[in-house]
């Protein structure tokens, strides 16, 4: 896992677990109940119709605050709710008779006040507590209208203003253990990438060691044998050398076209010296591809002189520099990092 990856975050609607079937199971019980209480009760409505469709929309709404998202909780969604809160709080006051009693007729106090607790959950407390406020407020006019009184509806919705009060301290303690949970997540993936960047490390040294012991050691065996040396054992020690030499100063130039042109031309004598100050190959493989072919190319043209390869930092517009010279005479390739010739100059 590199450094710049990201764990998903945890917010509320996460802990809740929106997204499960016993999520899913729950929104249905609400539901359910919602429509037992509503024709439970349509016998003591002087406006039976008015309960119904205020029931649907409420069902609609819990349908709406019980659909996973990211906290916040979509603005606009939360006006759809926040709408249906206030019409089916209107609709079943006037399917209310003025006089008697109530029983469960009042059902939507508390399926209404679910909805509002979903809100202040999911970081809307503001508009959630406007809701609520114009649920009691609607509650105290009917109460003054109907003849019942503003006091008499106060205490039938103060039990919801407490479920309200205990939704937003309920709320802000998730959003607490939501942010611990966060934290411990990116310090996990923190300590994952340094853990795996030092375990590519090691992998790197272990292959470094690797090539290195493949190619230095017969030598080294031979140096410590032999009593003299042949000049083919010394131009095999100075190959050797080159290529630790490209390995280190040019490793991302070290591919296998490159590696064939660069031994090819200093066995003819050509001086090859390759910079490697990008430190990684190009993004584009073709791009690569073209450049080393391109280099391969102009190695095998020559028989002697010195060449310098170079791979430039990134963001430039010139990605290689090849420069050639043949005694006095120095000539420049630059190419772009498509592998198209920028310039060339004598």
């Amino acid at each position: 896992m590199s450094a710049e990856e990201k764990a998903t975050p945890t917010d509320v609607s996460r802990l809740l677990g929106l997204h499960t079937e016993g999520a899913h199971l729950v929104i249905g019980l609400i539901m359910v109940s919602n429509a037992v209480f509503t024709f439970a009760t349509a016998n003591l409505l002087d406006h039976p119709w008015a309960s119904y469709l205020a029931m649907v929309l409420v069902n609609a709404g819990v349908v709406v605050v019980g659909q996973p998202h990211p906290d916040p909780f979509p603005r606009r969604s939360t006006i759809v709710v926040l709408g249906i809160i206030g019409i089916s709080t209107v609709l079943v006051c006037y399917a209310l008779p003025d006089a008697g009693a109530l029983g469960r007729a009042t059902w939507h106090l508390g399926a209404n006040t679910w909805l509002i607790w979903f809100l202040i959950l999911r970081r809307r407390v503001l508009l959630g507590w406007s809701a609520g406020v114009m649920m009691v407020a609607i509650m105290l006019a009917w109460g003054e209208i109907s003849g019942r009184g503003a006091l008499w509806a106060l205490r039938l919705a103060q039990s919801q203003i407490a479920l309200m009060v205990v939704a937003t301290l309920f709320g802000a303690a998730l959003r607490r253990t939501a942010q611990r949970i966060n934290e411990l997540t990116e310090r996990s993936v923190r300590a994952s990438a340094v853990a795996a960047s030092a375990n590519a490390a090691q992998e790197i040294r272990v292959q470094r060691a690797a090539e290195l012991a493949a190619t230095a050691v017969p030598l080294l065996d031979r140096i410590a044998t032999a009593e003299e040396f042949t000049p083919e054992d010394r131009a095999a020690f100075a190959r050797v050398e080159a290529n630790l030499r490209d390995g280190v100063r040019g490793r991302s130039l070290m591919t296998p076209v490159i590696v064939a042109a660069v031994a090819r031309a200093r066995e003819r004598g050509v001086e090859v010296t390759l910079l490697d100050d990008r430190g990684s190959e190009l993004p584009s493989k073709a791009a690569m591809t073209e450049i080393a072919v391109r280099i391969a190319t102009t190695l095998d043209t020559l028989r002697e002189g010195a060449v310098t390869i170079r791979l430039l930092p990134a963001g430039r517009d010139t990605a290689v520099t090849i420069v050639t010279r043949l005694g006095e005479e120095t000539t420049r390739l630059a190419l772009t990092g498509e592998g198209m010739v920028a310039t060339s100059s004598a």
